[in-house]
């Protein structure tokens, strides 16, 4: 493949997970936390946003102040205000010469892009609810915890906002 030295975009996962990994059920969030929504949307805001088709509809709309990218094998796949890509590869070439590229699911996407991935802002549930959508495991040995930031405690649930970094590999 030439080197076409087009900046490639830090890439951010932003992810909300239960203890079990559960990130999803019936396409929707199993909880709801105010206050990960808010930082959810600080992360995101002014950064392309890349996500699945499913994703794409359990939302309904696209997120305002945000290029909203989805990713869909459906050649005719109609998103109103959102960009469509056929591959994870095409999506991310099109975020070329952006500072960040934000991926918010879903479990393909996020297991297609972990490779990617140089940073994972996570909100971790203390819960093991019921889901049918798990996040991907991250190994220890690849990501470093970065910061914690334990949250008070809504509709039941203690969780805390997590930044991870991929470690840098030694150089031999």
């Amino acid at each position: 493949m030439p080197d076409t030295h087009t900046p490639h975009p830090l890439v951010r996962f932003v992810v909300a997970y239960a203890a079990n990994r559960v990130i999803g059920k019936d396409n929707d969030l199993p909880w709801r936390l105010p206050s990960d929504l808010a930082h959810f949307k600080r992360v995101t805001m002014g950064q392309p946003i890349l996500m699945g088709r499913r994703t794409w509809e359990s939302l309904g709309r696209p997120l305002p102040g945000r290029r909203n990218l989805v990713i869909t094998r459906q050649s005719d796949y109609l998103a109103p205000g959102a960009e469509i890509y056929p591959t994870l590869a095409a999506a991310v070439l099109a975020c070329s010469g952006q500072d960040t590229l934000c991926i918010i699911g879903g479990a393909e996407i996020f297991q297609a892009a972990l490779p990617l991935a140089d940073e994972i802002v996570a909100t971790e549930i203390h819960a093991e609810p019921e889901g049918d959508v798990f996040f991907p495991p991250i190994d220890p040995e690849e990501w470093e915890e970065v910061s914690r930031e334990p949250q008070p405690e809504e509709n039941g649930l203690a969780f805390d906002f997590v930044l991870y970094r991929r470690r840098i590999a030694a150089s031999d």
